[in-house]
C-alpha cells in the first residue's frame, strides 16, 4: 500500500482527464469511456485506440458526452517500441505512423497527438537523433497544422525510459524554440519531472508558455495524487492562478479500484458514482419514511 499523505484539496475550475490505459482498467476498453463519464469525468485520453474504428470510438464519446483530449501516434509498445521519431532508418514508419495519427484524431476530433522519440540504443550518435527527431517533428507539425491538431512532446525520466532521447523539460523547451512552430508543445507531466529533476512548481512556472498538455501522478509510486511527496493541493492553486484553460491528464496507477482512488478529485466535480447511487437510496429512503409519517399523523 502506498504512503498516503493527508493532503486538503479545494474547489477548482480545472479539468481533469483520465487516460484510459491506466484508470478505469477494470473494465473492458470500450466499456472505459462510459465508466469515466459517471465518475464525473468530460474528457479522456486514449494512448493507443487504433484496434477500434475511429467511428466506434466517436460513437463512444458522443454518447457519454466525452472530449477526446490525445491520442499517441502508432507504435508497438508491447515489443518494446517507444516511438520513431528521433530512429535513423524509420522515417518511412514515422511519417506513416503520423498520417495514420492525423486522419484518426480528425475522424474522433481529438486535438492533440502525442509523439514519441524512440528509445536511443548504446553506440547510437544522440545528438544526430536529437537533429532527426527536430527535423521530423517539423515537418509532421506541419502535416498537423493543415488538420487542426497539435502535437505533443513529453521528456520521461532515466527510471522509467533509461533510454529516452530527452529526461528533462528544458531540453524539451529546446526543441520547442528550434522548430518555431505554434502547434508543437510539451507535456508537463509531474511524475517524469519529479523523478528526472525535483522542483516541479518552479519548473512549470518557468516553462509555462511552452507547455500544451499537463499529467499528473505522485512519486515515486505513480500512484493518484496524495500518495506521495508531490503536494498537489498547492500544485493545483498554482496552475489554476496561471489561468490554466486546458486539460489535466490522469497518468497513474491506481493504488485500489479506480472507483476507490477519487478522493483527490472530488473539489474538481469527480465523484465515485457507487457513492452517488448510495446517497440517492438513502434520500429515497428518508423521502418514503417521512412520507409515512405524514399520512400516519394525518390519518
Amino acid at each position: 500500500m502506498p504512503f498516503i499523505r493527508k493532503q486538503t484539496y479545494v474547489d477548482t475550475m480545472l479539468r481533469f482527464d483520465p487516460n484510459l490505459r491506466w484508470l478505469f482498467t477494470e473494465y473492458p476498453m470500450l466499456e472505459r469511456y462510459e465508466a469515466a463519464a459517471r465518475a464525473g469525468f468530460q474528457g479522456v485520453e486514449v494512448a493507443f485506440p487504433y484496434e477500434y474504428p475511429a467511428r466506434e470510438i466517436a460513437a463512444r464519446l458522443d454518447a457519454n458526452g466525452l472530449q477526446l483530449v490525445q491520442i499517441l501516434s502508432p507504435f508497438d509498445w508491447d515489443a518494446g517500441e517507444r516511438g520513431y521519431a528521433a530512429l535513423p532508418g524509420a522515417e518511412q514508419k514515422f511519417r506513416q505512423s503520423i498520417h495514420t495519427a492525423i486522419e484518426y484524431a480528425s475522424q474522433v476530433g481529438g486535438p492533440m497527438i502525442h509523439v514519441m522519440p524512440g528509445n536511443i540504443a548504446p553506440g547510437m550518435d544522440r545528438a544526430r537523433c536529437m537533429d532527426l527527431f527536430k527535423d521530423n517533428i517539423g515537418w509532421a507539425a506541419d502535416q498537423a497544422r493543415m488538420a487542426g491538431l497539435t502535437l505533443i512532446l513529453e521528456p520521461c525520466c532515466r527510471a522509467r525510459f533509461p533510454d529516452f532521447l530527452y529526461h528533462r523539460i528544458e531540453e524539451g523547451v529546446e526543441v520547442v524554440q528550434a522548430l518555431g512552430r505554434d502547434n508543437v508543445k510539451l507535456c508537463f507531466d509531474t511524475f517524469h519531472i519529479q523523478m528526472e529533476q525535483g522542483a516541479i512548481a518552479e519548473r512549470l512556472k518557468a516553462v509555462w508558455p511552452y507547455i500544451g498538455h499537463i499529467q499528473v501522478g505522485s512519486v515515486p509510486g505513480r500512484n493518484e495524487p496524495g500518495t506521495g511527496e508531490i503536494r498537489f493541493p498547492y500544485l493545483f492553486e498554482l496552475i489554476e492562478q496561471m489561468d490554466w484553460k486546458g486539460w489535466i491528464g490522469c497518468e497513474y496507477a491506481p493504488s485500489g479500484h479506480t472507483l476507490d482512488t477519487l478522493a483527490w478529485a472530488a473539489g474538481h466535480g469527480i465523484r465515485d458514482p457507487r457513492a452517488r447511487r448510495d446517497a440517492a437510496a438513502e434520500n429515497t429512503a428518508a423521502t418514503k419514511t417521512a412520507a409515512t409519517k405524514t399520512a400516519a399523523t394525518t390519518n
